[in-house]
């Protein structure tokens, strides 16, 4: 499985941290900036290459369609809905998964076993799609899958989104600005700017500069993709989970349960046992919380 911790050991042969960085705050600005960059076409390289074939239990759902943005790029996505259902799922990948990943695959599995249609993307630069990943970017693949489902006729308020890792950004970013039946947010981050602090720490740099990007501001930090669950949390409408690992070793759990109180009515779930992939006991609390929903 690719993960956080092999981007880093690819990013880390490019040597954009050196001595020269020691007393130079714009060049290790620059270099953030560098990393930045190649840490996502690393992640996007590998999902390129990495495609799998449908679950046994899932090759007769998949209806594979490509996509139009607005912006003219092509995205693919699967719509599985076998059973003709009135409400989906629109299901956001972490940074080293594309849609046919077999952990997702699973987690679709079970959304159908609960009543639910699937939508699965691959964002832009990522997988088959095509143009380059951005936080923006994504934010429109998104709402081109959610104008998809409104065309079928499925209401706003029949239409959940979940994202992973990474993904939980980009559903809570949508989840800010569309009506949604709920938000689903697995072992998410803070902000973009806490896990640059947090690949700091595993990225090969000198001691001396790695202690300066753990002590910049969030403000001098240079991200093109910004994206920051903090704010978005306080501006979701929607029904809120946030489900996280205690042994998360890619992003700590206390973020996770600073989000959990940036403000009330969160369903906030913590798990043992486990680290920061998708797994049965993730899912099973996805589906605790819709059937939750639909009682209440």
């Amino acid at each position: 499985m690719y993960t956080i911790d092999c981007s880093i050991k690819e990013v880390d042969k490019l040597r954009l941290f050196n001595k020269k960085h020691i007393f130079n705050l714009p060049s290790i600005i620059n270099s953030v900036k560098s990393y930045e960059q190649n840490f996502y076409n690393t992640n996007a390289n590998y999902t390129k290459q990495s495609s799998y074939p449908p679950l046994k239990e899932l090759k007769d759902y998949v209806v594979s369609l490509t996509l139009t943005t607005q912006d003219n790029i092509k995205i693919k996505i699967w719509d599985l809905n076998p059973f003709n259902s009135a409400k989906y799922v629109i299901f956001c990948a972490g940074i080293g998964h594309e849609k046919s990943n077999p952990l997702s695959q699973k987690a679709y599995l079970n959304l159908i076993h609960a009543g639910y249609g699937v939508i699965t993307l691959d964002y832009r630069g990522r997988g088959k799609s095509s143009g380059q990943f951005s936080q923006s970017g994504a934010r429109i693949d998104v709402e081109t899958v959610y104008k998809y489902l409104l065309n079928k006729n499925i209401a706003p308020q029949n239409i959940g989104i979940i994202g992973h890792s990474l993904g939980s950004a980009v559903a809570a970013d949508f989840s800010t600005k569309h009506t949604t039946g709920f938000t689903i947010l697995i072992n998410p981050f803070t902000k973009a700017a806490d896990m640059v602090k947090n690949i700091a720490q595993k990225a090969d740099m000198p001691e001396i500069v790695r202690k300066i990007i753990r002590n910049l501001p969030p403000f001098l930090i240079p991200l093109q993709n910004s994206f920051n669950n903090e704010k978005a949390i306080k501006q979701i409408k929607a029904p809120l989970c946030i489900i996280h690992t205690q042994n998360d070793t890619i992003i700590p759990v206390q973020q996770a349960r600073k989000l959990s109180g940036m403000r009330s009515g969160i369903y906030y779930t913590e798990l043992y046992g486990c680290d920061h992939e998708l797994n049965d006991e993730k899912l099973e609390c996805c589906i605790k919380f819709i059937k939750k929903l639909i009682k209440n």
